[in-house]
């Protein structure tokens, strides 16, 4: 009995996806809140007809693309998804220059990120929340 218990847990625990399998594919932006000096600003991209999203790829590189109704743009990027402590870090470098974002959510469905910079005027803090697509 005590085999088959140990069977049973393993069986669950080994088809948990890691962050770094789970992020990989295409995302799409459907909310953004941005915040700075006191004034936040929630976005829904697609109630200001554009489409942001963002592919992850499992070799660690990937692409942003953004449009609206004028003009659209892609980008790409290197990443790394990595542990520090207790949370999971999304490490982004897009020509030399890297962001890391707190992953505040990451299932089959859902990736909401963090990220928070000190300027000179102040701080700035934005959370983006995707879905799969």
């Amino acid at each position: 009995m005590m085999v088959a218990a140990l069977v049973s847990l393993f069986a669950l625990t080994s088809c948990e996806k890691e962050p770094a399998d789970l992020i990989v594919g295409k995302w799409t932006m459907i909310e953004m809140c941005v915040s700075y000096d006191g004034i936040t600003l929630n976005v829904n991209p697609s109630e200001m007809g554009m489409n942001v999203s963002y592919t992850f790829k499992a070799d660690g590189t990937g692409y942003a693309y953004e449009s609206d109704a004028d003009e659209s743009a892609e980008a790409t990027f290197t990443y790394m998804v990595l542990t520090s402590g207790d949370k999971q870090i999304l490490s982004m470098t897009t020509d030399g220059e890297t962001s890391n974002f707190d992953i505040l959510t990451l299932d089959d469905d859902n990736l909401v990120l963090y990220n928070e910079q000190t300027e000179d005027a102040g701080i700035i803090s934005g959370k983006m929340t995707f879905i799969r697509s």
